[in-house]
């Protein structure tokens, strides 16, 4: 595990009084530095057959696998799996999930910022991007319906981000943990063990990843700028 920054260590929830421990996945920087921390306290709580990593599918908008100079640089859904599987959770329990509206023909049909624009008309509103909630919070929600209903009970789920305070002032004033959903059916809490991390803490702990990021965050794919 790579050196993580001085300041004050985050708050680890109890892991072991959850029913599921969903982290959920992006495949950017923060989002592996993020399964780095999580990966190393679930397994030292002795839950870490309880974790299932969940990336939120865009569908046809994802970004591609791309070829530069005969090195290919692995696409968005690829690198999710990738990142999950190199701090051990097995493929089975990676589950990648899209956002689905009703298609002409009754079945269900992927839902993406294309079909939005030709529903509505129009691209979202200033202020309302298109890749926020609607698409991958909600939809990893969504996921977790069924073990909601073969549990019979209030299950306790924690959702756990690599949202960082560095990215803007509304995460900067989000708790790094919090409960977001409580009623008879499940109580989520929300974790973001990265919170405090500084981007320069992301970028050297990605010196010596065990996990490619993205290669939309070079000016070139590889570049390493």
């Amino acid at each position: 595990m790579p050196s993580r920054p001085t300041s004050r260590p985050p708050r680890t929830p109890d892991l072991a009084s959850y029913d599921l421990l969903a982290p959920q996945l992006s495949d950017g920087k923060d989002s592996a530095v993020m399964m780095a921390v999580f990966m190393e306290a679930a397994p030292n709580a002795g839950v870490a057959d309880r974790v299932i990593s969940y990336p939120s599918s865009l569908g046809v908008l994802e970004w591609p696998s791309v070829v530069v100079e005969g090195v290919r640089h692995p696409g968005v859904s690829e690198l999710a799996a990738l990142q999950s599987a190199a701090f051990g959770v097995p493929a089975d329990r990676h589950l990648e999930v899209t956002r689905t509206m009703p298609g002409p023909d009754g079945t269900r049909m992927p839902h993406s910022l294309l079909t939005q624009i030709a529903a509505y008309g129009r691209f979202p509103r200033m202020g309302s991007p298109y890749c926020r909630k609607s698409t991958k919070e909600s939809v990893v929600s969504s996921a977790w319906t069924p073990l909601v209903r073969q549990l019979g009970r209030p299950v306790r789920i924690l959702k756990v981000m690599g949202l960082r305070s560095d990215e803007g002032p509304d995460r900067k004033k989000r708790p790094a943990f919090r409960t977001v959903q409580a009623n008879r059916a499940r109580i989520v809490d929300e974790w973001l063990p990265v919170k405090d991390w500084p981007t320069a803490a992301v970028r050297e702990w990605h010196a010596d990843a065990p996990v490619p990021y993205s290669w939309t965050y070079d000016s070139v794919p590889g570049a390493g700028d």
